[in-house]
């Protein structure tokens, strides 16, 4: 694995996983995009931050290397 995810990258990621999934629509490429059009509406810097990282290491993947990525929320 490339990047591999901290703890709070993993969480905002399972966030909208789980959504996706709901819907049908937990692909990489639908997370990038849910990642990216909530941040219209953040406004607190770390999770800006948080979120762009998420996204550049989610748009380093592949595919079929999120496909075999197991997210769960920690606690």
């Amino acid at each position: 694995m490339k990047n591999e995810f901290t703890v709070e990258e993993s969480n905002l990621i399972s966030i909208y996983t789980e959504e996706g999934t709901a819907s049908g629509l937990g692909s990489r490429a639908k997370v990038i995009k849910s990642i990216s059009d909530a941040m219209e509406h953040l406004e607190d810097d770390e999770m800006m931050e948080l979120s762009l990282r998420v996204i550049v290491k989610l748009i380093d993947l592949t595919d079929q290397e999120f496909a075999e990525l197991e997210f769960i929320v920690a606690e």
